[in-house]
């Protein structure tokens, strides 16, 4: 039986694409002489259940799944086109990634607090399994997304 996909972990597909050009300009300038790949970010630490939960309001995590929420049209969109050369892969990520902005934008999070959420509820299962109760549907929704993700042959 496998393992159910935490909500978080489809959730920080959005927030990675999202940060890592962000992440990349900014420790290109920031921190010349250490060389860290957005892959290679560490895995966060559980903490006990509940101590992340409750700094954290309902209108904020709302916003957390409605960013999520409008972005999966736009994955499942993106997701299905064949990228032909370079310049269209980066075509396709700026969109994504003016996009993801403007839902950010439209929701009142910045980058930082969408991914501090996301890395929270990875860590806390009581944020995690609050998130996922206040929208069931969406939750179900990232686990298939993440699952057919999962399945796909690399090109």
């Amino acid at each position: 039986m496998k393992k159910p996909v935490s909500m978080l972990g489809a959730a920080l597909i959005t927030a990675s694409l999202v940060a890592a050009p962000m992440a990349m300009a900014g420790s290109q300038s920031a921190s010349q002489g250490q060389q860290q790949a957005p892959a290679q970010m560490q895995q966060p630490q559980p903490v006990e259940a509940g101590t992340l939960s409750k700094q954290y309001k309902d209108d904020e995590l709302r916003s957390f799944l409605d960013v999520n929420r409008d972005m999966i049209p736009v994955i499942k969109g993106l997701s299905s086109k064949d990228v032909k050369d370079q310049q269209q892969a980066q075509s396709m990520m700026q969109e994504f990634q003016s996009k993801t902005e403007d839902s950010l934008k439209q929701h009142d999070l910045s980058v930082q607090q969408y991914q501090q959420i996301g890395t929270d509820a990875s860590r806390d299962k009581a944020l995690e399994k609050r998130l996922i109760n206040m929208d069931p549907e969406l939750y179900k929704q990232l686990q298939s997304m993440q699952s057919q993700a999962q399945q796909q042959p690399a090109k």
